[in-house]
């Protein structure tokens, strides 16, 4: 039973890991909101963003794979709003960057910590990939075990992991805001702004591409 239950943390960590460390837009939009508003704000987007992935994982443990084919069938649809609202957002981003003037002025129209944490976990929540990428893994874990402790301890596992990488990408830009002159950081904010309206950009064209594939 103790085996079962630190063979589903070890999994459940490496399942967060797996879903957290490739750098797509979210990522680039945390690193920005650490870089741009302050780790407050950064640790506030990487709770929302754990939160999600916590319940993402919760929901594919308890269902296994019976939510994978609806899931698939609206993936495209998906695809294509989380994309939309990205770049969206990597526009306002790239407009306030280089509008801004000065860190008085960045601080006083910053979003509060609240605001960010739902922000990050409604953008989270959009990535149907994130539910998938669970039901894949949380699907071994849902078969019956002789422990009851092991799903849980997947999920809590997977959470703990995706909330550590987050916050270290928090810590990261943080970092850069500390060493970093208030040009410099101006200059970095409008790459960032940049890479997540680019990265918005190739969601939309991977949700046109399943879009026409499913036709």
């Amino acid at each position: 039973m103790i085996n079962e239950v630190w063979g589903a943390a070890g999994a459940g960590a490496m399942a967060g890991l797996g879903v957290a460390m490739p750098l797509g837009a979210i990522g680039a939009m945390l690193l920005r909101e650490a870089l741009v508003h302050g780790r407050r704000r950064g640790v506030a987007a990487a709770l929302g963003i754990a939160t999600t992935d916590v319940i993402y994982c919760a929901v594919a443990t308890a269902t296994g794979t019976l939510l994978a084919g609806l899931i698939e069938s609206f993936r495209a649809g998906f695809l294509l709003a989380s994309g939309l609202l990205v770049v969206l957002i990597g526009l306002r981003q790239l407009r306030g960057s280089i509008t801004t003037r000065s860190a008085h002025s960045a601080e006083a129209t910053a979003p509060s910590a609240g605001s960010a944490y739902l922000r990050f976990a409604g953008l989270t929540a959009l990535n149907p990939m994130t539910l998938v990428y669970f039901i894949a893994l949380g699907g071994a874990v849902s078969a019956p075990t002789g422990s009851p402790a092991a799903p849980i301890a997947f999920v809590v596992s997977a959470g703990i992991a995706s909330l550590g990488w987050q916050l270290l990408l928090v810590a990261t830009g943080s970092l850069f805001r500390r060493a970093a002159g208030e040009r410099t950081a101006r200059v970095i904010g409008v790459v960032a702004s940049a890479l997540v309206l680019l990265l918005g950009v190739g969601v939309v064209a991977s949700g046109i591409t399943a879009l026409v594939s499913g036709a």
